[in-house]
């Protein structure tokens, strides 16, 4: 199951995502790896921009084309991880600005409206990257683990398309540079 996924919410047949990969600090990625179930199955450090997305067997040349258009209307940026936040079951770091993040997950609904962001479960959308989700975790310690590994800053520079496979692991179908037309 995807990271950023509501818990409780099941896919019936084998999915895909639209995500912006971030590499972490190496502690930030074992806790993660040692606490987020999402990290077992193959899904990366990452910003979601839009879960659930089009069954795996939809992603044709037309999808690809759409996606690469939206990616090229946007530059290429630099993020800064630097609070970490909770939600009732997760514990995630913050990007600063989220405001690229929001900008490319109202695109892709907006050409995708078959598929909202978290399949229509929130009102508002806050772009976070999962550290771990759980109910069972001990997530005041995870939070202040994560804490430790702050503050951070990468480049970002495309976006990415994850396929989940028939074995259940989630990998890589696509990788769209930012601010690149073709």
């Amino acid at each position: 199951m995807l990271a950023a996924y509501p818990l409780g919410m099941i896919a019936i047949e084998p999915a895909s995502a639209v995500i912006i990969r971030i590499a972490v600090p190496r502690a930030l990625a074992t806790l993660r790896g040692r606490t987020d179930s999402a990290a077992g199955a193959g899904v990366p450090p990452h910003v979601t921009i839009l879960y659930p997305f089009l069954p795996a067997a939809q992603l044709g040349p037309d999808v690809r084309r759409e996606l690469a258009s939206i990616a090229a209307d946007e530059q290429p940026f630099e993020v800064r991880f630097a609070r970490v936040g909770r939600f009732p079951t997760a514990v995630f770091v913050a990007p600063e600005p989220s405001s690229p993040f929001l900008r490319l997950t109202e695109a892709v609904a907006a050409r995708f409206p078959d598929y909202p962001p978290y399949g229509g479960a929130f009102d508002e959308v806050i772009p976070h990257l999962t550290i771990c989700e759980s109910h069972e975790a001990a997530l005041d310690e995870i939070a202040a683990l994560a804490d430790r590994s702050l503050p951070f800053t990468r480049p970002v520079a495309a976006l990415e398309v994850l396929v989940e496979s028939d074995d259940d692991r989630w990998r890589t179908h696509w990788r769209l540079p930012l601010g690149v037309r073709s």
